[in-house]
């Protein structure tokens, strides 16, 4: 799944609205329900170095919030990392390099889409 089918999915699944909230860094992009303004996915296309994955080139990549232990677990699969500039805990770095599937991707996005809709859940 690339970069770009992601926002496109992102933008006709989820009542969400989307921006650019790093002034320095025009190719973040945060994602956040419409209805409580909570974050649940971010795009960014990076450098391969600074996500230790090697010296050259640039690769898309998507953050999502999961529950910690699937963060946890997830950690050790392939095309997974800790998240890059998030809370490491709760958020969960995916390659959109082909590794991971997309329908796996999906399910992630929906899962974080529901979570930051809960009442009373910390983020």
């Amino acid at each position: 799944m690339t970069r770009d089918e992601v926002t496109q999915h992102i933008t006709t699944r989820y009542d969400a609205e989307s921006g650019n909230f790093f002034a320095k860094d025009s190719s973040v992009i945060v994602f956040m329900r419409a209805d409580n303004k909570k974050w649940f996915a971010a795009t960014k296309n990076i450098g391969r170095r600074y996500l230790g994955i090697g010296k050259d080139g640039r690769i898309d990549i998507l953050n999502v919030k999961l529950q910690p232990h699937v963060v946890a677990s997830l950690r050790k699969r392939e095309g997974f990392l800790p998240a890059w500039n998030m809370n490491q805990n709760n958020w969960i770095t995916i390659l959109l390099d082909g590794t991971v599937p997309d329908k796996e991707i999906l399910a992630y996005l929906d899962s974080s889409f529901a979570d930051a809709g809960i009442k009373g859940r910390k983020r």
